[in-house]
């Protein structure tokens, strides 16, 4: 895909030592994946490299924002984000994953994309619970009408739509038990 093809980094010409690269990740990026969570979004990464003679040292700072749904009221609200994750690539004959953070390529290889990280360390920091920020006073930052909404429909509200239906009937009925 054309939008992820920045996200192969080359490090065969450069010196051993410090090097950097700065990243715009939006909406195109996280399009380019099947199942993600995230549609819109405006992260900048600051990608660390420290080549080495052996293995080479990448260090992710994301900031940023994404849009995510929340799990209250259902709508769209942005979230800030920053995340500092850190992936080591060692060199070798095949390319496999040694462990979470410990990745082997051949030692042939000029580049390295970046792709597939970025997208794994993004979703492995969303917030388990997505909610709207409280605003400045405290409040609540959800629509008023969905909360609304879900109160009335939820197992304790008084004002049950189901009232009336033919199951009403069902919880008169009582079962007799045998000693």
């Amino acid at each position: 895909m054309e939008e992820l093809k920045p996200y192969k980094v080359g490090f065969a010409g450069l010196s051993n030592g410090r090097h950097r690269f700065v990243f715009e990740i939006g909406p195109a990026f996280f399009e380019c994946f099947e199942h993600s969570e995230i549609v819109q979004g405006l992260l900048n990464l600051d990608l660390e490299l420290f080549k080495e003679e052996n293995m080479l040292v990448l260090e992710f700072g994301f900031t940023g924002w994404i849009e995510l749904f929340c799990d209250r009221c259902l709508e769209a609200y942005h979230e800030q984000f920053e995340s500092m994750e850190t992936l080591y690539v060692k060199f070798g004959e095949d390319h496999y994953e040694q462990s979470e953070d410990v990745v082997v390529i051949p030692s042939t290889d000029s580049h390295f994309d970046i792709a597939q990280y970025v997208y794994e360390f993004i979703h492995l920091r969303l917030p388990l619970k997505r909610v709207h920020p409280d605003d400045a006073a405290g409040n609540s930052g959800c629509n008023r009408d969905m909360i609304e909404r879900a109160e009335k429909l939820s197992p304790g509200s008084k004002k049950r739509p189901l009232e009336g239906s033919p199951f009403e009937v069902l919880k008169g009925l009582r079962f007799n038990k045998k000693n």
